[in-house]
């Protein structure tokens, strides 16, 4: 019983790491939409260049505003990845095809720092 039990949590485990992984390969790119679902007060604080902010509690009433085309790629990030995961799984199930999580911001923020000072050289 308990070896079934370690299989299953194992499993699950995987499961719900690989879907809230995607930030490892994510390459921002100007045909996406990135949408930082942090709050607005975050957002303020300091957010990627073009991005959106629609709070994850909002997105399922507020993305057709913004994106019409359910093919079209759509960026998320927060602070940690767990709202942008949250709001992954609420896109997808209202049909969203191209959801990427992409995570942290810190961590794209410092991506995105690091492009800018390359092109500037």
């Amino acid at each position: 019983m308990k070896t079934v039990l370690v299989v299953v949590a194992t499993a699950i485990m995987s499961l719900s790491c690989s879907q809230s992984r995607d930030w490892e390969i994510v390459k921002l790119d100007e045909s996406s939409t990135i949408v930082d679902v942090r709050t607005s007060k975050e957002y303020e604080a300091g957010h990627l260049k073009n991005a959106i902010n629609i709070p994850h509690t909002e997105i399922a009433a507020k993305i057709a505003d913004h994106v019409k085309n359910k093919e079209d790629k759509i960026t998320l990030y927060c602070r940690s990845g767990r709202r942008s995961t949250i709001a992954k799984k609420i896109l997808v199930d209202l049909g969203y095809k191209r959801v990427v999580n992409a995570g942290s911001y810190a961590k794209l923020k410092g991506q995105e720092d690091k492009r800018q000072e390359e092109t500037k050289q």
